[in-house]
């Protein structure tokens, strides 16, 4: 049925619904004033069914129109501003995103040493890698969606919890599968920070200060940094040489050092997200589960943290001016203020309506088919080509990326010649450090040019591509061992690279509506994530032919992604999230 035709149809059942409720009236006098109360519910009823068709119809055509509460939703945040609230949520969302990046690069600095410890051929070695890989994907498929249906605050609270147990497991593995195993789990739990995060800063920001959102990507690029700061310091002086004998059960713990440490700054993690600052259920989640009165109290919090006075008056909050107070009556929104009323009226149904609403969600959770049934609009034809170019994009950028970065302190080590003690590991640590900080400025660099001419689009076509020629320039420097060089080639490919996905995580929930924005970008990560188990595999059997395999292939990936990235039919700057 067209759009007209379910509006017209919910008119037509609407007037019917006032007319026999009139009737009614008109009948008992007796009974006028309920009567009249009745038709008056009967109608809203009416009302609300046609809206929430309309809403179903816009998702199953993709169409990005905004609803009136949508619309009017984005002017209070813009009205409330980028304030300490935001400021705040930036800072311990963006946590999530360095463990993300922390816990691969830790991945990648402890696998030559885990790799010595064992004994593993580097054939075998890629399984390592692809179990933390694995666990991002199953994090990304299950948090996301969890986050569309059961609210961002779940995965928030959760997910490096997760991340900090199987860390600290991991650290204390007697042997290399149970070592998978942890890193499994391990990647289960911060799989979930990116897709939700994004979606949580994005959804309490001004549409004004979205270009923001690539400033996640600075605490990302911070993970990396501080894991091969910290690798610099353990790793070199509590591993074996690098050559000679060596006992791996005494000479040989600095990878289990490195775990421990970095689940214990997870743990401070933890405690800041949970216990230094309160963060509300997103507004734009609240309303798009008719949870409007919640949306009220969450917006008026959110403006008195920010320094602005919010009146118990939803009509009168100086967060509206004075024109806009007028056409904002779904403030007031007493329909909801009924069910919150109604779950509260007998105390002796409140815990038994606890345990109901957590059996519900568990229910839920495991429900396949629930999940599922939330793709279905994101290949409906309006959104289909923007749906499958993106998840192609992270699926190719995630395999060219993967099988330089998770292989990069091993390339450095290959190509070093052997030293006597702890020299060649010192000067790899050192040189995977300088290529994590390199890529800082691409963060700041990407919230610059996604405000410019360039888009969000041709901004990530002109990173993707530099990366690129900088990975050719790393492979011919590696191969004729001209250290500096090498140095500089890795560099650029960290600054562009980071610039890349900076624009590539900023322009995924953009460009997807807020009901299906969490397992959108979910999806979008679990195909990463999928690339990523395969990709450390294939670069551990490349390896065996050639050390510029890899990087060749890596370029080739990377060129065809800037090809899907400049298909892409929608540019999202000038669009409202």
């Amino acid at each position: 049925m067209l759009a007209s035709e379910y509006t017209e149809e919910a008119r037509i059942v609407a007037d019917d619904m006032a007319g026999e409720s009139s009737g009614v009236v008109r009948r008992s006098g007796a009974h006028g004033p309920g009567a009249e109360h009745t038709a008056e519910r009967n109608v809203q009823v009416a009302k609300t069914a046609e809206s929430e068709e309309t809403e179903e119809m816009h998702l199953d055509n993709g169409t990005d129109t905004e609803s009136d509460e949508e619309l009017e939703l984005n002017r209070m945040i813009s009205n409330i501003g980028f304030g300490r609230y935001q400021r705040r949520v930036l800072a311990l969302c963006g946590l999530g995103w360095t463990a993300d990046n922390a816990w691969m690069q830790c991945t990648a600095c402890i696998l030559p040493r885990v790799q010595r410890h064992y004994g593993v051929s580097n054939a075998k070695i890629g399984l390592m890698s692809s179990s933390m890989f694995l666990g991002l994907m199953c994090g990304a498929l299950v948090w996301g969606p969890v986050s569309d249906r059961f609210g961002r605050l779940i995965p928030y609270r959760w997910t490096l919890v997760v991340s900090a147990t199987f860390g600290l497991l991991a650290s204390a593995c007697p042997s290399f599968a149970l070592l998978c195993v942890c890193l499994f789990g391990l990647g289960s739990g911060v799989g979930g920070n990116m897709p939700v995060d994004g979606a949580i800063f994005l959804e309490f920001i001004p549409r004004e200060k979205r270009h923001l959102l690539t400033m996640l990507s600075v605490f990302f690029s911070l993970g990396s940094v501080v894991t091969s700061a910290v690798a610099l310091a353990l790793l070199p002086p509590f591993s074996c040489p690098d050559a000679g004998p060596c006992n791996v059960a005494v000479e040989n713990n600095g990878w289990r050092y490195l775990l421990v440490t970095m689940s214990l700054l997870t743990i401070v993690m933890v405690v800041l997200r949970n216990g230094w600052f309160r963060l509300y259920e997103t507004p734009k989640f609240l309303l798009q589960n008719k949870r409007r009165a919640d949306v009220v109290m969450v917006l008026k919090k959110v403006a008195t943290f920010n320094g602005k006075k919010a009146r118990d008056d939803a009509q009168s909050s100086p967060i509206l001016s004075e024109s806009e107070s007028e056409s904002h009556a779904w403030l007031e929104w007493p329909e909801a203020d009924v069910d919150c009323v109604s779950q509260r009226t007998d105390a002796g149904h409140v815990s038994r309506g606890w345990m109901h609403g957590a059996m519900s969600r568990v229910r839920g959770a495991v429900n396949v088919g629930s999940h599922i049934k939330l793709l279905r609009p994101l290949f409906a034809p309006g959104l289909r080509r923007t749906t499958l170019l993106v998840w192609a994009i992270w699926g190719i950028v995630a395999m060219g990326f993967t099988m330089f970065n998770v292989f990069l302190p091993k390339l450095l080590e290959t190509h070093a010649p052997p030293s006597p003690g702890h020299s060649t590991q010192i000067a790899v640590y050192r040189d995977s450090l300088i290529y994590a900080i390199s890529g800082v400025p691409g963060s700041l660099l990407g919230a610059w040019m996604v405000d410019t001419r360039l888009g969000r689009i041709y901004s990530m076509v002109l990173a993707t591509s530099i990366s690129g020629v900088a990975l050719i320039g790393f492979a011919f420097a590696a191969k004729a061992h001209i250290s500096a060089l090498t140095v500089v080639a890795s560099s650029v490919f960290g600054l562009t690279s980071t610039l890349m996905f900076a624009v590539i995580y900023a322009y995924t929930p953009e460009v997807f509506r807020p009901a299906v924005r969490g397992t959108a970008c979910g999806m979008a990560s679990a195909v990463g994530r999928v690339v990523g188990i395969v990709a450390p595999l294939v670069t551990g059997l490349l390896l065996e032919i050639s050390t510029s395999v890899p990087l060749y292939v890596s370029v080739a990936l990377l060129w065809m992604a800037a090809g899907c990235m400049f298909m892409l039919p929608i540019e999202t700057r000038d669009i409202a999230a």
